[in-house]
């Protein structure tokens, strides 16, 4: 008998209990947004939820299949707002390529990519090569021994960066412009208090008729599983950030030609990417589209990727004219950045 008041309840009031739940959820959503904005957090779950903060709307799919049914007009309206409240927060990029290159300035393009070495290689690079044909590669994770045997893409790369003595473990530095110099960014005293392994590489490159372009390829510290029994610990990442605009910072403030890639492990909605762009021209931002994720679990999901944690950056001297964000599978669960700038 409970159980058929119960029902008789339920069909009467269904929808009444859906737009209510519907509406409260998008006000929390709505209240935590402005929250992360105001006072964003470096750890903990909230910090984890402003990482995931566009998948917050995720739920409101559930909703759709009632939307057409009668008597949820106040539904529609939750659902409606919810949609608007995601396209003003997280609505991805529409427009690409529309900047000027400057005049008397030479146009090069640059890769980077998380290679992850230890998968199947598959002649990946190679393709890359062919069919972007990048003047600079940066890679994190690469495979050093498959680097050294590829002799042809030596060849093609005649000044290049790999190696133990030469760059940071799995780094690899390709390009078709001399190197003038080159360097790694450690402690000055040698500990490991914020770097575990050296994970900048930088070298300036000859542009011709005495103008070069600083180049950093960098790969601070994951914040996942890296601390034994803690699943989202970005101290030693947010530490590992703040070193690495320090030392981009008396290139920045002299107005140098400056290009940042790599995989910087941190989302656009942390902190921490603040500290890393300050000063600095966010590629994407300006001439890119989509939403610029660059990561996701393949092994999980083909289609798309969830984050955004791969980066090219710049200074004012150096002007982005598109940024392509190539999410091919190829064996890593990074995809491929490819920019084009002029300098």
């Amino acid at each position: 008998m409970a159980d058929n008041w119960f029902v008789r309840l339920w069909q009467k009031q269904r929808f009444k209990v859906l737009t209510i739940g519907a509406s409260l959820y998008v006000l929390l959503v709505l209240i935590f947004l402005i929250s992360h904005a105001i006072a964003p957090q470096r750890v903990g779950l909230l910090a984890l939820a402003g990482i995931f903060a566009p998948y917050l709307f995720a739920p409101l799919a559930l909703l759709v299949p009632f939307l057409f049914l009668r008597f949820t007009a106040l539904l529609r309206i939750a659902f409606a707002i919810g949609v608007i409240l995601f396209g003003l927060c997280f609505s991805p990029r529409l427009g690409a390529g529309n900047a000027q290159s400057i005049e008397g300035g030479r146009t090069i393009t640059a890769m980077t990519w998380n290679f992850l070495g230890d998968n199947t290689r598959g002649g990946y690079v190679r393709q890359l090569i062919n069919t972007h044909h990048p003047d600079l590669i940066a890679l994190q994770e690469a495979d050093w021994n498959g680097i050294d045997e590829a002799q042809d893409i030596l060849r093609q790369y005649p000044y290049h960066l790999y190696g133990s003595g030469e760059a940071p473990p799995g780094e690899v530095l390709l390009s078709t412009l001399p190197i003038l110099d080159h360097g790694q960014v450690t402690a000055p005293d040698g500990s490991r208090a914020v770097w575990d392994i050296p994970r900048i590489l930088w070298a300036r490159l000859d542009l011709g008729h005495g103008q070069t372009l600083l180049v950093v390829n960098a790969h601070p510290i994951s914040s996942i599983n890296t601390v034994y029994g803690c699943l989202f610990c970005p101290q030693r990442r947010d530490s590992q950030v703040k070193a690495l605009h320090q030392f981009l910072q008396p290139f920045i403030q002299h107005g140098e030609r400056l290009l940042l890639l790599g995989d910087m492990n941190t989302t656009d909605r942390e902190p921490a990417y603040q500290d890393l762009s300050a000063g600095l021209q966010d590629t994407h931002l300006l001439v890119g589209k989509g939403s610029g994720h660059s990561w996701g679990i393949r092994r999980l999901n083909q289609y798309w990727a969830f984050l955004r944690i791969d980066y090219m950056f710049v200074t004012p001297k150096v002007k982005p004219l598109s940024l392509d964000t190539d999410c091919t599978s190829r064996g890593s669960d990074h995809c491929v950045l490819i920019g084009k700038f002029s300098t």
